[in-house]
């Protein structure tokens, strides 16, 4: 028998299906916190309760009538009951005989529920009832209208925001989703109480009941690791409390005090994280040969910058840089000359020029040091346009560009290694086939990663191996600032905040279906033009029994009968596509075979068409501002002027507000912003796990929050360098968050 099932009583069953939910010992279930808590601390009355509210709230009445009303083989209670200052409302319990009988004529109870407003009263189906302690006095209760603190409203969830903390305290149970025999104290009354999600097979209830009996458990399974004088420094709760104030506070504080202290945790063990594979990678060095043994040689100073190289490189460019692109150029070459290898994040709006930036510093590399570039891309079609980039400005200068996807022949691909290890080749272009264990570089200094968040701390170590040459990470998706400072911590930031001259802002509408199909002469007078049209299908929801595929098709043919005349110059581009094939389509599409394309999003990362001018995006409320802001990116990208129409069925509301925005801005990061604050990390974090998202957004966006987390990580590095002497912290490490960023 498992110590979880021993602990709790139950059988395999319970155990399993907890065990399905990644419950599978006595820590995970403590550290399976609520999904959100009612306030039950504050009893209202029924003018206090908001018509149409679905939150549940507590009330006391004091019982006047209760009838039986048999109907055939089902029957129901209906009671009656006055609030303390004498408003009807109704308890409606159905075959339930066994709740009902609890429940006696003049006592006075403790209803909680979620109440319907029916027939002018408001009603409590099947609510926990649990007698109230005072049965004595008819005396309007404190909590009358106007009297709740400031901030609170009786109903909802509860802030992060610190106070002082005390010991949670244990009371009995109420009736109705475990409940105690009439006569005794309401466990679930007067209190802040926990909403668990509903696990398969096991009710909230039954479930909040069960972890309750292992609360006295918390001290064999949860130790503190922090230093109490950095509790005290950062007014952090101990982890012990903290755990039993997660799961049955006795008031908002401790509970506010609780979550402050878990979210304080979860973020300063990213820092820390963050700070330990910073400070691991930063160990290499990047002067001596790629050899798999030059583990942790301190890293020498090169020479100073040669600023005649540079000159030279940017009076051979077709075009100017902006001023943004000169200044993160500037400083990652600074970073090439400092005495620790590089680990910076380059962000830029889509189009911004961020892989021209990254290029000529490859060629710096190449000219100052002889050394290595590699260029990682997260898709081969995405891989295959920088290498076409790339070979089309560098070639011509001298320097040797060869490109490794999985795409290649394994001939071919066994040449291509021969030559990165003889330093044949300068600069390699590729996807995740170059994070191989039979690659071998010549002399790597420079790893440039394109969209950062397609990679990772594992694809990471594979360049630590040989040496931790600088590393670029850039992405188009704009990442605000209290984000950075969440989840980046180990790099500097530079960001490209301008488009290079000449390119005019896209111009965005909301349309309907039919203004959608009045497009169509639009679009054909454009294709005359020799312009390019993108018709993205839209994002599939759980509910439909459709796929990304089916809705691909589905579109496909839905635009070749709306576009007769062109028929066969429609392209279909989806996931399932092999990446050849892929690469082919976007040849067609960018040359004279297709003059429009259905695609899904796979379209969304840096594929490159320089003539589409027109992106019409289908049911554009189920995408985040983000994605949306991405796929427009793909238009717009020369001197003439582009539309973006988004098409939707809604006419008002949050997601059409929210669409709005696209109109008002082509902002990334405003945009960005505004994706945090109301959808969360995940829509721009993407294809990072889903950890992040645990926690709120309202934190996210706290730069004061996160500046003091980031200050407590620093300090804890400061004093415990390595975090040695913090217990087993490094592996506790490893197992939360390790998980989490890759």
């Amino acid at each position: 028998m498992s110590d979880l099932r021993a602990l709790l009583r139950t059988t395999q069953k319970y155990i399993d299906i907890l065990a399905a939910n990644n419950i599978k010992t006595p820590k995970d279930l403590l550290e399976y916190f609520p999904r959100t808590y009612e306030d039950r601390e504050h009893i209202l009355n029924l003018s206090q309760l908001e018509i149409g509210s679905k939150e549940s709230v507590a009330v006391k009445g004091f019982i006047t009538e209760k009838k039986f009303i048999p109907r055939g083989r089902k029957h129901i209670y209906d009671i009656t009951f006055i609030d303390e200052l004498g408003h009807q409302g109704k308890i409606s319990i159905f075959n339930s005989g066994f709740l009902a009988s609890k429940i006696e004529k003049e006592k006075r109870y403790i209803i909680i529920g979620k109440p319907q407003f029916k027939y002018g009263k408001f009603v409590f189906s099947h609510p926990e009832v649990s007698p109230a302690q005072n049965q004595e006095s008819n005396t309007p209760h404190p909590t009358s209208p106007g009297s709740l603190p400031d901030g609170q409203t009786g109903r909802g969830e509860v802030s992060y925001s610190p106070s002082p903390a005390n010991e949670v305290s244990e009371q009995g149970e109420g009736l109705g989703g475990g409940a105690r025999k009439a006569g005794g104290n309401s466990y679930n009354a007067g209190r802040i109480y926990p909403v668990y999600s509903e696990l398969s097979g096991i009710k909230p209830s039954r479930f909040a009941k069960k972890l309750r009996t292992i609360l006295p458990e918390i001290p064999n399974y949860f130790h503190e690791y922090l230093p109490q004088e950095f509790l005290e420094k950062f007014n952090l709760m101990s982890v012990q409390d903290t755990i039993k104030n997660m799961h049955y506070p006795q008031n908002q504080n401790l509970n506010k005090q609780a979550k402050y202290r878990v979210f304080f945790d979860r973020l300063l063990r990213i820092q820390l994280y963050s700070l330990l594979n910073k400070r691991e990678y930063q160990k290499g060095d990047i002067t001596n040969n790629n050899n798999n043994n030059n583990h942790n040689i301190t890293h020498i100073p090169q020479q100073e910058i040669d600023r005649e190289i540079i000159k030279e490189i940017l009076a051979k460019l077709p075009f100017e840089l902006t001023t943004a692109q000169k200044k993160a150029l500037k400083t990652i070459i600074e970073n090439f000359h400092e005495e620790k290898p590089m680990l910076r994040l380059l962000q830029g709006d889509v189009g911004s020029g961020k892989t021209i930036v990254a290029a000529i510093a490859a060629r710096y590399i190449f000219k100052k040091f002889n050394g290595q570039s590699v260029f990682l891309a997260p898709l081969e079609v995405l891989a295959n346009q920088h290498f076409k980039n790339l070979a089309k400005l560098f070639l011509p200068l001298g320097l040797r560009i060869e490109l490794l996807t999985g795409a290649i022949p394994p001939s071919q691909k066994e040449k291509i290694k021969e030559d990165l290890k003889n330093g044949k080749i300068d600069i390699i272009v590729g996807t995740h086939a170059v994070l191989q264990d039979d690659i071998q570089f010549h002399n790597l200094q420079y790893a440039i990663v394109d969209e950062q968040h397609k990679f990772g701390v594992k694809q990471r170590a594979f360049f630590h191996k040989f040496g931790s040459p600088h590393i670029l990470q850039m992405t188009a998706t704009p990442i605000p600032r209290s984000m950075a400072l969440a989840f980046f911590g180990e790099f500097e930031v530079s960001i490209i905040d301008e488009l290079p001259a000449g390119r005019k802002p896209i111009q965005t509408k909301i349309i309907n279906e039919k203004e959608y199909e009045q497009l169509k002469h639009r679009i054909l007078a454009k294709i005359q033009q020799k312009q390019k049209v993108f018709i993205v299908t839209p994002l599939i929801e759980e509910s439909e029994k459709l796929d990304d595929l089916k809705s691909a098709l589905t579109e496909y043919q839905a635009v070749k009968e709306l576009f007769p005349e062109i028929v066969d110059r429609v392209g279909l581009m989806h996931g399932k596509i092999k990446s050849k094939e892929k690469e082919q389509i976007m040849q067609d599409f960018k040359g004279e075979k297709y003059d429009i394309l259905v695609s899904t999003t796979v379209i969304e990362v840096g594929v490159d068409i320089p003539d589409a001018t027109i992106m019409v995006i289908k049911n554009a409320e189920r995408f985040g501002l983000s994605q949306l802001h991405q796929l427009r990116g793909r238009i717009g990208r020369n001197s003439l002027q582009s539309y973006c129409f988004l098409e939707t069925k809604k006419k008002s509301g949050d997601s059409y507000e929210r669409l709005q925005h696209m109109e008002y801005t082509n902002d990334g990061f405003k945009l960005a912003e505004l994706d945090l604050q109301n959808r969360g990390a995940g829509e721009i974090l993407g294809t990072m796990q889903s950890g992040e998202t645990d926690i709120p957004r309202e934190i996210l966006t706290d730069l004061r929050f996160l500046e003091k987390v980031k200050e407590g990580a620093e300090r804890l590095f400061e004093h415990y360098p390595g975090l040695e002497g913090l217990g087993n912290i490094k592996n506790s490490l490893q197992e939360k968050v390790g998980g989490m960023l890759v």
